[in-house]
């Protein structure tokens, strides 16, 4: 009996989302003539070998349906195609990750810029246990207070207020062999 192109691939909405299963249900078929709703299916994720990445499904998501052998139970569910309620995030070249919360990853290959926008409130953390290293050739800037925890080197120099470490002079005292007493 040959199988009806229609029961393969079909267009559906992301009903509701099991994260703790990785499941999701979804919702096909035409309002006026019945729709359908899945069992708790899987949907295809970007990687899921030795290099895995999660980014579950949003209820109201379209997604097409493949339905191997047009068995809507055995169907996986296919991300990332725009509607009006969930448009495309640009018109440019630049890549963008948008979260829920409003952070967002953007990378601009034309002038080679990546930006990550967290939204008030967050907070970012790098863990390295073996180190971690900026190489930046025109500078690191840092707008907000700094703590250390641990010995600042400086095989340079360090200045504070315009004041050298390296080279700052202190008055009142006498050349020769004698040591100036330490900060007060």
């Amino acid at each position: 009996m040959p199988l009806d192109p229609a029961t393969l691939i079909r267009l559906g909405v992301i009903a509701s989302v099991d994260l703790q299963a990785a499941r999701c249900t979804v919702r096909c078929g035409d309002p006026e003539e019945g729709e359908m709703e899945t069992p708790a299916i899987r949907w295809i994720m970007p990687r899921c070998g030795d290099t895995r990445i999660w980014s579950p499904p949003t209820v109201g998501e379209q997604v097409v349906l493949l339905c191997p052998d047009g068995e809507i139970g055995a169907a996986v569910a296919l991300t990332g195609i725009t509607r009006d309620s969930f448009p495309a995030l640009g018109s440019t070249l630049q890549e963008r990750i948008d979260f829920a919360d409003g952070a967002q990853l953007r990378y601009d290959p034309e002038a080679h810029h990546l930006e990550a926008l967290l939204p008030d409130g967050a907070t970012a953390t790098i863990t390295a246990p073996a180190g971690l290293t900026i190489n930046a050739e025109a500078g690191v800037t840092i707008n907000g207070d700094v703590t250390l925890n641990g010995t600042l080197t400086a095989t340079e120099d360090v200045v504070a207020a315009g004041i050298s470490l390296k080279s700052h002079k202190h008055g009142g005292t006498q050349p020769g062999g004698g040591q100036t007493g330490t900060p007060v």
